[in-house]
């Protein structure tokens, strides 16, 4: 009996504990579940503004890529194996570097034979003018003879037949003179066109040598020692670093607001943050029926751009109405642009937007907000999605 109380004993005592047990637990959940929702964040003194379309000018925009003013692809002018290659890319060179050699074997030895030939025709002319000399001091002598001649026959010293033999011999020294002359021309000839023959194997000899057209720098080398060169066919890319342009296709729709001489806006993608005030330069009108597009180009400051670089082209486009947010409502998250827009309930939500052009304190907006939105301005910084606002009257 004994041994029977005790062990009820001990079921009482369990049962305690694990009543105690439960009890507890439920109490820590009530806890936990009893607790409210966060408050949300209160924002007092904001400013709103509410969006309406403005009128200003249209601007458009193009995208545009920077060029070198001067460049030229530098090729060969005679066929040839390359021999030395004497610049690397980046190189700045003088006008008329050499920038490369080829193999000029056979230039040579075409200049060698048309030497050769020069001076044989300067020898064979030399000779024919010392023919003329000669047939000239025969045709004198056969003149003063004639003459002579003729007085002694008024004087009839000498027979006829004298006479016309001295006649004939001064008209024979006479055709020898005109045809030693000819002769003589002849070898004139022959010297001028070994002479063009020699001047042309030099050029050639001088095309072995590929020099730089003008001061600039080499942006790109295409062949090596032991190529062959081909003419026509570039070996290097040379540009002048000095002055650069930037060249957009535009739409064909702008075609009537821009020509010579127009103002833009230039805004390289290096810096989107600088922009270059420039005029436009050359306009090229005829239309690309595959993008619908004509050429736009505008020199750039000096060393403000380098060649391959990427930017925008702005210019005003006509008369229209844009939406546009103050300068100090836009915050920047995450690399996207944004606003905090009000709705009626006074709960500010961060909305994403796509800005354009700015215009004195204000930023064009072209996608994200509609007019009548409202959008708080100050203060931005201070503001989180979601937030409650208080209207500053």
């Amino acid at each position: 009996m004994r041994g029977s109380g005790r062990m009820a004993g001990y079921g009482l005592r369990a049962t305690a504990i694990l009543s105690a047990a439960v009890l507890l637990a439920a109490c820590g959940e009530k806890g936990r579940h009893g607790e409210g929702p966060l408050a949300p964040t209160v924002v007092s003194g904001v400013e709103v503004v509410t969006l309406q379309p403005v009128a200003r000018e249209t601007v458009g925009e193009a995208v545009g890529t920077v060029r070198a003013k001067t460049a030229a692809a530098v090729a060969p002018q005679m066929m040839g194996r390359l021999t030395a290659v004497l610049v690397a890319e980046g190189a700045g060179v003088p006008a008329g570097a050499v920038l490369a050699t080829l193999d000029d074997q056979a230039a040579r030895a075409q200049l060698s034979a048309a030497e050769g030939a020069v001076a044989e025709a300067e020898s064979a002319r030399e000779e024919a003018e010392r023919a003329v000399a000669q047939a000239e001091a025969g045709a004198i002598l056969a003149e003063k003879t004639h003459a002579r001649f003729r007085n002694l026959l008024a004087e009839k010293v000498v027979t006829q037949q004298e006479f016309d033999e001295v006649d004939a011999k001064r008209t024979v020294a006479l055709k020898e003179h005109e045809r030693m002359i000819a002769k003589r021309a002849q070898a004139d000839g022959r010297t001028a066109q070994a002479k063009g023959a020699a001047g042309a194997a030099r050029t050639a000899l001088a095309y072995a040598k590929v020099t730089a057209p003008f001061s600039g720098v080499v942006v790109e080398k295409r062949a090596d020692v032991g190529a062959m060169a081909v003419p026509g066919v570039p070996l290097f890319l040379l540009e002048d670093p000095r002055s650069h342009r930037i060249e957009a296709s535009v739409s064909e729709t702008y075609l009537p607001f821009l020509r010579v001489g127009s103002p833009v806006q230039v805004v390289l993608d290096v810096d989107p943050g600088v922009s270059f005030s420039v005029i436009v330069t050359e306009v090229v009108p005829t239309i690309d029926p595959a993008s619908r597009t004509f050429t736009v180009k505008a020199d750039l400051p000096p060393g403000k751009a380098r060649s391959g670089q990427s930017g925008k082209v702005r210019f005003a486009a006509g008369k229209g109405t844009v939406l546009a947010v103050p300068k100090q409502a836009i915050t920047r998250t995450g690399g996207s642009d944004g606003v905090f827009s009000v709705g009626s309930d006074n709960v500010a939500r961060l909305s994403p937007v796509t800005l354009g052009a700015e215009f004195g304190d204000r930023v064009e907006v072209l996608s994200g907000l509609s007019a009548g939105a409202r959008v708080a301005v100050t203060p931005a910084d201070r503001l989180v999605d979601g937030a409650v606002v208080e209207i500053r009257e």
